[in-house]
């Protein structure tokens, strides 16, 4: 669910006091919770924690009066949007300074956090039974440490706003990539829809997903094994992907100029009210609240399918999010009942029906299913072996900023300022000089 702001300020301040205030952090960890047993019983009565997270996660007051009657613990739920959020991570982790006793923690954090020891290793609060169902736990794994725990499982899928297709004509669901394109310029021409895609193009970090997405639906990757760009030459699936972006933009105008200040959270705002019939690249999660009826005016029209692909081969990547805590927090023990609270079952599984959290437990999604209470579970089971991660050889330490590059890139394509190839070639350099700074 993404995301991001420009971060280049911040480098150097990274390399530089990542190691010295990071120990500083880790001093105060070894001060708080050091030769504990994990399973001892602590009396946490009148304990208050803080916890910093994106919008998606407004947990309700129900909830966490029902964790403050099982433990004791009062949380101050702090929601910040998404580049907001990181700046103040960095900078307080930075600083030596807890940007909060919990936070979120993005799956493309982990060789620069887990170098700079900004967060607690969190194995000796879990162990490997409690561990064992959560399937995307070694994303967030640095060496032998577990810098944080899975609590969104987030991969994308392509949602589809079914009365709009049938009021076009149109039977069946796009399998590929090019009958995805054709049904909504068709639903543009016959009047059904004016803009029947819906995605972000404003400087923020969501909108690199549906580039990324649709790199993979065309076949490829955005760099090769050593990280030298890929989506230069006009026959590249990124290069095809961004001309697909652009020219739906521009060109088809079945993409909202609207778009061009539109963040995923206004994306997902907007499909939900009916103001478009694809919503191309989708967070797994969002299929709760697409079909809640009291929020949701397309609850009884929603379809879930697999992100149409290259020769109708579906291909999708991962977006995961944890909960970490920071090393400079001074209630860790405390802290860690939080994040256990949110991986019991019952709790896994209301935070997907109320908050539509797509779980990282396997049999809460197998559940999910046998109960009906996860829609469109068959294309969801089935996209689910397609997830892979966005770089096979893990994120580089450079990721934030290579995104941040991307977002302010395309933007300026939606804008009009620059050209496909243009902004194409700029993001290549900017990649290029990047992975070289930081070998």
């Amino acid at each position: 669910m993404k995301k991001r702001k420009n971060l280049s300020l911040f480098l150097s301040l990274v390399i530089t006091l990542s190691l010295c205030l990071g120990l500083i952090g880790c001093s105060k960890s070894n001060t708080n919770t050091s030769n504990k047993d994990a399973s001892e019983k602590k009396d946490f009565k009148g304990t208050e924690i803080t916890a910093l997270l994106p919008p998606w996660y407004k947990f309700s007051d129900e909830m966490l009066k029902d964790f403050e009657k099982e433990t004791g613990i009062k949380v101050k739920l702090e929601i910040m949007e998404w580049d907001s959020l990181v700046d103040k991570v960095l900078t307080s982790c930075a600083s030596g300074v807890a940007p909060a006793d919990v936070t979120e923690f993005s799956w493309d954090w982990v060789s620069k956090f887990g170098k700079a020891k900004w967060y607690e290793p969190l194995n000796k609060y879990f162990d490997k039974e409690s561990l064992k169902d959560i399937t995307t736990k070694d994303i967030f794994k640095y060496k032998d440490d577990y810098l944080a725990i899975p609590i969104y499982n987030d991969f994308r899928l392509t949602y589809l706003n079914t009365a709009y297709f049938k009021k076009a004509g149109i039977t069946e669901n796009p399998k590929n990539i090019d009958e995805l394109l054709k049904a909504a310029i068709t639903m543009k021409e016959k009047g059904v829809v004016k803009y029947p895609i819906t995605i972000p193009f404003s400087a923020t970090a969501g909108t690199t997903t549906p580039w990324f997405l649709m790199t993979k639906a065309y076949g490829g990757d955005l760099f090769d094994e050593n990280f030298k760009p890929l989506f230069l030459d006009k026959d590249s699936a990124g290069y095809k992907a961004m001309d697909f972006l652009i020219k739906g933009l521009k060109d088809y105008k079945i993409i909202d100029p609207a778009s061009v200040g539109m963040q995923g959270t206004d994306v997902v705002e907007s499909f939900k009210n009916g103001n478009s019939a694809i919503d191309l690249a989708g967070w797994a999660g969002n299929v709760s609240s697409y079909t809640n009826p009291k929020e949701s005016k397309i609850a009884d029209t929603l379809e879930v399918i697999q992100v149409p692909g290259l020769n109708g081969k579906s291909r999708t990547y991962g977006l995961h999010e944890a909960i970490g805590i920071p090393a400079a927090s001074t209630k860790k023990d405390a802290a860690a009942e939080f994040i256990k609270w949110l991986n019991k079952p019952e709790v896994v599984k209301k935070l997907f029906i109320e908050l539509g959290i797509f779980p990282n437990h396997q049999s809460t999604i197998d559940q999910l299913i046998k109960e009906k209470k996860l829609y469109g579970g068959e294309a969801i089971s089935k996209a689910m072996p397609t997830i892979e991660p966005l770089f096979k050889q893990g994120a580089p330490v450079w990721y934030t900023e290579f995104e941040t590059d991307v977002a302010t890139t395309m933007n300026q394509m939606a804008k009009g300022s620059l050209t496909v190839d243009a902004g194409l070639k700029h993001i290549a350099e900017k990649a290029e000089k990047l992975a070289k700074e930081n070998k």
